[in-house]
């Protein structure tokens, strides 16, 4: 009896024994764990400031708010895959402070953006944009200093705009857009010296057409060039402005003439009766 008694105290003693050092075991863990997990949120804050400030100017104290975002995010993160408790609620919760955290920082990238865009006042050299067009017609058009400024924010809102989604619509956002910063004039002025070049040459290749066809005789080249000029660049200014809403027009659009002249009528009807010789499909045949 007393050798099991005996025996019992000595099992006791050592499983108590054994419990204390896993749990010496576990406290160790847990805090080197928390060790570790500080130390990635620090590294990961510090990437995530490395990629901003390399794209945007901060202050001292925004540069802190958005340190300390990043940080407790990651930490919230780390502390969650340590901890036992998998509960729906917990889930909930944690989604809800990763939410919160994220919408902070989403707050100041979105600032930062939009004082970036408005402070720098240099159009890109490879700015394509109508915005950019209208920014270097700007005496032409006569545009005040508001007008300008807004361009200039449009033309690289709408390159961020591109980044973001390659498969952006660049001429329908242009066609929302400059109608609220430009005048009814300003804008087909702008059109206007965008395609006057393609307006010139459809005319000279129709031109050329009539002459290769044989239907030139009794024609003044300047005045059917003229007229064809005229024409395409009604045409063409047009579409640029409205797409496919062609029925629209405005006060300065109704000053050009989109009548077919009888020329291109002529060659069109030329076209259609000899295909023969009908090289290629005329450039100022128009499916409007």
């Amino acid at each position: 009896m007393k050798k099991t008694i005996f025996g019992l105290i000595i099992s006791l003693a050592f499983f108590s024994h054994s419990m204390n050092a896993q749990n010496n075991q576990k406290q160790p863990f847990k805090d080197q764990y928390l060790q570790q997990a500080e130390k990635n949120a620090e590294a990961e804050a510090k990437a995530q400031l490395a990629l901003i400030t390399h794209k945007y100017k901060l202050d001292p104290e925004t540069y802190k708010t958005l340190y300390e975002t990043y940080y407790n995010r990651r930490i919230e993160l780390e502390k969650a895959m340590m901890s036992s408790e998998k509960s729906k609620k917990s889930q909930n919760n944690l989604t809800h402070v990763i939410s919160k955290y994220d919408s902070i920082s989403n707050y100041y990238l979105q600032a930062l953006k939009n004082k970036s865009l408005i402070g720098d006042k240099v159009l890109r050299a490879d700015d394509n944009s109508k915005f950019a067009s209208a920014v270097r017609s700007r005496e032409k058009l006569k545009l005040d200093k508001t007008q300008i400024e807004n361009l200039i924010y449009q033309s690289k809102l709408m390159a961020e705009k591109k980044a973001e989604n390659e498969y952006l619509d660049l001429k329908d956002y242009e066609r929302k857009i400059l109608p609220t910063i430009l005048t009814d004039e300003q804008y087909t002025q702008l059109l206007i010296d965008l395609n006057k070049k393609t307006a010139n040459a459809w005319a000279k290749g129709s031109w050329q057409k009539m002459k290769e066809r044989g239907i030139d005789e009794g024609l003044d080249s300047t005045k059917v060039q003229s007229e064809l000029f005229n024409y395409n660049l009604a045409k063409l200014v047009k579409k640029e402005r409205f797409g496919k809403d062609v029925p629209k027009t405005s006060e300065s659009m109704r000053k050009m003439n989109t009548t077919l002249p009888e020329s291109l009528r002529r060659l069109q009807s030329d076209e259609t009766r000899n295909t023969s010789k009908k090289s290629e499909e005329t450039k100022t045949k128009f499916a409007w």
